[in-house]
């Protein structure tokens, strides 16, 4: 897959990013960022939100070099900077099955089109962020994030942004 047709914003110094938007500030001595942005496919959202199952907003997972979860949070808990930090910086592998290449299988890019880790850039670490445009929690959490991510120093850090809205739920025609 060719890396280019991936909306990757990049910014070697820091960005100041809200969930939907894309404003970036220059910060000295701040870690490379890429930010990428994609969607769950409709099947995966049909999955996520499928009928009596509750999936929360926001939901988190930070991701070493090889993809592997260091830390899966749902929900907007206070302190999100520090458990990222400590993560990181542990290194430790979860026992979780959320790994780069399960996520990345239910995703899309902007055109429909799947993903696989070798569209992504090389990174230090992944922030996996799922959200909704609606879900004040979510804006909340890309907040405390951005903060966190101008804190690691040396590291390069890809951002992986993935709407998972259930509102967007494809009509089944069950309806």
């Amino acid at each position: 897959m060719d890396r280019k047709r991936l909306q990757v914003i990049r910014f070697a110094a820091a960005a100041v990013l809200l969930a939907g938007g894309g404003v970036a500030t220059a910060v000295a001595d701040a870690p490379a960022l890429d930010i990428v942005q994609l969607r769950q496919s409709d099947e995966a959202l049909q999955a996520t939100y499928a009928k009596n199952k509750t999936m929360n907003l926001p939901r988190l997972l930070l991701l070493d070099g090889q993809g592997q979860p260091l830390l899966v949070e749902v929900g907007m808990r206070n302190g999100v900077g520090r458990r990222l930090a400590k993560a990181l910086e542990g290194g430790k592998p979860l026992p979780s099955p959320a790994t780069l290449d399960r996520i990345l299988g239910e995703v899309v890019d902007a055109a429909g089109r799947p993903v696989s880790a070798g569209d992504l850039p090389r990174a230090d670490a992944y922030v996996v962020d799922y959200w909704a445009q609606w879900c004040v929690p979510c804006r909340l959490l890309a907040r405390d994030i951005e903060g966190q991510l101008k804190r690691w120093d040396g590291k390069h850090i890809v951002w992986i942004k993935i709407e998972s809205d259930p509102l967007k739920l494809p009509d089944d025609g069950q309806g």
